[in-house]
C-alpha cells in the first residue's frame, strides 16, 4: 500500500510503497504482454504515499514519507529510454505524504496533503517541465485534507475525496481550470 503510479504510452509504472518493509522499488507493466518488468530502483529512496504523474514520454514522482517516517519534498523524473532517476526541483511546497498530483500538458499539480500530525494542507502547486520551476497557485478550494484523489481531463483538473485532521471523511469532487487558475 502507500505505492504510487502513472502511465506512458501503452505501459503502467508502479513503485515505493510499503508491504512490510518501505520500498524504493520501481515496475513497467506492458499492455501487450501483461507483464511486469522490474526498472531501476526510484532515485529518492524508500518512500510511501508519494505523487506520481507524467509528462509526454517522462515519469515523475515526488513527496511522500521515507524510511524514517520523514515527510519529504523531493522530485524525480524517470526517463524510459535510459532507465535513469534524474532528480529536479523540489517541490515547490513544505514537505510532506499522502498528496496528490496529477498533469496537464506540459505542467505538473501537487496539492494537498498531510507536512506532519494534524497538520493537512490545501495548498497548490504547478511544475513546469520546461523551466524546471514551482509556482503557487489558487489554493484547493475544499478543506484542507490528506489522501485525495485526482485526475485530468484537457485543460481541467480534478480533486476529490480524502480526510482531514479532524476525522473527517470527504466525498466531495472539485474542478480546477488552468486557464482562470480557479476552483
Amino acid at each position: 500500500y502507500g505505492a504510487t503510479g502513472f502511465s506512458i504510452g501503452t505501459k503502467g509504472y508502479i513503485g515505493t510503497g510499503i508491504d512490510g518493509a518501505i520500498r524504493q522499488d520501481f515496475w513497467e507493466w506492458d499492455q501487450a504482454t501483461n507483464a511486469w518488468t522490474q526498472k531501476a530502483d526510484f532515485g529518492g529512496g524508500q518512500r510511501y504515499s508519494a505523487v506520481g504523474f507524467s509528462i509526454g514520454l517522462k515519469g515523475y514522482i515526488g513527496t511522500g514519507g521515507d524510511a524514517f517516517s520523514m515527510r519529504r519534498n523531493d522530485f524525480w523524473e524517470w526517463d524510459p529510454s535510459s532507465n535513469i532517476w534524474t532528480q529536479k526541483s523540489n517541490f515547490g511546497g513544505t514537505a510532506r505524504e499522502g498528496a496528490v498530483g496529477f498533469s496537464i500538458g506540459t505542467k505538473g499539480f501537487i496539492g494537498t496533503g498531510e507536512e506532519s500530525v494534524s497538520i493537512y494542507k490545501n495548498d497548490f502547486w504547478e511544475w513546469n517541465q520546461s523551466t524546471n520551476l514551482w509556482t503557487q497557485k489558487t489554493n484547493f478550494g475544499g478543506a484542507a485534507r490528506t489522501l485525495t484523489t485526482g485526475f485530468s481531463i484537457g485543460t481541467k483538473g480534478y480533486i476529490g475525496t480524502g480526510i482531514d485532521a479532524s476525522g473527517t471523511t470527504y466525498n466531495d469532487f472539485w474542478e480546477y481550470d488552468t486557464t482562470a487558475n480557479a476552483w
